[in-house]
C-alpha cells in the first residue's frame, strides 16, 4: 500500500499488470508517462518514472488512472478510506450527471453521492468530449466545493 498524496492510494498487491493506467497516463490520454513499467519479465511491476514518490514525478493528479484501473490497486483515497471503516456502500450511491464548472471545455462529470455527500467523481467513457478523462479540478475539485466550514 502506497499513500504519498491525499487524493489516491496504490494497492500494487492488487495489480494484475494490464496497463492501462500506464496507457492513460502516457500516448492515450495524458502524455505526463508519470506512471510507466519498471522491471522486465517476471519482475515487471507498474511504478512511477524512475521508481519517485508519486509527488516527485511528472504526476498532474487527473486520476485518469483510477479510472481505467479494473482492479482497486488504484483507488480515490475517500473510496478507500470509507472501505476500510466498513461504510463505503456503492448500492446506496446515487449517481448525478453534471457538466464541469471549472473552465469551458464542457467535461461530463458523474457525481457519486453517499449521505448527501460527494464520495468521487467520474465521467462516461462514452462521453464525445472527455472519453472518460477529467483533469484534477473536474476529478477532485468536488471537495472544495463540499467544503463543509463549522458552523
Amino acid at each position: 500500500m502506497k499513500v504519498d498524496n491525499t487524493l489516491y492510494v496504490r494497492d500494487y498487491s492488487k495489480c494484475i499488470l494490464c496497463y492501462q493506467c500506464v496507457d492513460a497516463c502516457g500516448e492515450q490520454w495524458q502524455n505526463t508517462f508519470a506512471i510507466t513499467t519498471a522491471g522486465r519479465g517476471f519482475d515487471a511491476r507498474i511504478s512511477t518514472e524512475f521508481a519517485v514518490d508519486l509527488t516527485d514525478s511528472a504526476c498532474v493528479y487527473c486520476g485518469n488512472c483510477i479510472q481505467v484501473c479494473p482492479t482497486g490497486a488504484l483507488m480515490f483515497t475517500s473510496e478507500y478510506d470509507m472501505r476500510q471503516d466498513g461504510t463505503w456502500n456503492e448500492p446506496e450511491q446515487t449517481q448525478t450527471d453534471t457538466i464541469c464548472p471549472y473552465c469551458g471545455v464542457g467535461c461530463a462529470l458523474t457525481l457519486h453521492v453517499q449521505d448527501n455527500t460527494i464520495v468521487k467523481v467520474t465521467s462516461p467513457s462514452d462521453h464525445s468530449v472527455t472519453h472518460g478523462n477529467l483533469c484534477i479540478k473536474g476529478r477532485f475539485g468536488f471537495q472544495h466545493v463540499q467544503n463543509h466550514a463549522s458552523d
